[in-house]
C-alpha cells in the first residue's frame, strides 16, 4: 500500500490536509480552562496553607487534585496554582489568590 500511495500525489496531499485539520480540531478542544478564584485568610497574619486550598477546591468541584504549587510573590503572597481533574474527565488549571494589582499612573 505504501508504494501505491507514493504514486498518487493528490491522494497524499488530501490525506495530509485531513490529518492536519483533524489534529487542529482536537488540539483546540483539548486546551485546559484556567479558573481564577479569590481566597481570604482565616487568620490575617498566617499565610494560606495547601490543605486550605485543596479543601476550597474540593468544596466547589468534584474530582481529583493532581498538584498544588505555591507561586507566591510580594504582591500575591497567597497565590497557588492547582491542576485538577474532574470526575467527567475535564482538566482544569485553577489559580487561587493570584491577582495582579493594576496600577494606573496619572500623566
Amino acid at each position: 500500500m505504501g508504494t501505491q500511495l507514493r504514486k498518487h500525489p493528490r491522494l497524499q496531499a488530501f490525506l495530509l490536509l485531513l490529518i492536519l485539520s483533524t489534529s487542529q480540531i482536537l488540539f483546540q478542544k483539548a486546551q485546559a480552562e484556567v479558573i481564577l478564584m479569590p481566597i481570604e485568610r482565616a487568620i490575617p497574619t498566617q499565610p494560606i496553607t495547601k490543605l486550605e486550598v485543596i479543601g476550597m477546591v474540593k468544596s466547589i468541584l468534584n474530582g481529583r487534585v493532581l498538584s498544588v504549587k505555591k507561586q507566591s510573590t510580594y504582591t500575591n503572597p497567597d497565590c497557588h496554582h492547582i491542576k485538577f481533574l474532574e470526575d467527567q474527565g475535564e482538566f482544569h488549571m485553577i489559580q487561587i489568590g493570584c491577582f495582579i494589582d493594576n496600577v494606573v499612573q496619572n500623566q
